[in-house]
């Protein structure tokens, strides 16, 4: 009888130790795909950020984020008129992010455009769309 139950507690023991892992790799999946979400367009007015920002691109970023650096270099390199906005170190940075109800950096925003997320070729098609629109307007 003592070595039945031993044997149930030990079956109890291993099933749930397998019920938590399974919980824990099916949320660890989650909270990467979540982290490592492609970058979303999303069309929309921002010209009011664009415009307390004074430059036709505004970047969101922490100066932690890898993603980030890659879109300051990529900003650089295609000497796109812009701002970064640090919200790690900077209190009004947040609160003009807090406006676009964003949940993760690097936010890419121009007046009619936001771009969550890192890829150069959304930045680069965004961009030089952007840089085309604005040559014709003026």
């Amino acid at each position: 009888m003592k070595a039945s139950l031993r044997v149930m507690r030990g079956v109890a023991s291993t099933l749930a130790l397998v019920a938590v892992a399974a919980a824990c790799g099916w949320l660890g999946v989650s909270v990467v795909r979540g982290v490592v979400a492609q970058p979303a367009l999303q069309a929309g007015d921002y010209s009011a950020i664009v415009r307390d920002a004074g430059e036709p691109v505004v970047l969101f970023a922490t100066t932690t984020c890898p993603y980030c650096r890659q879109a300051r270099a990529l900003l650089d390199a295609m000497k796109v008129e812009h701002v970064v906005y640090d919200l790690d170190v900077s209190p009004p940075a947040r609160a003009l992010y807090a406006r676009l109800h964003a949940n993760s950096v690097p936010v890419l925003v121009t007046r009619n455009l936001r771009i969550t997320g890192f890829d150069e070729a959304a930045y680069r098609s965004a961009l030089g769309d952007r840089m085309a629109t604005d040559t014709r307007a003026r």
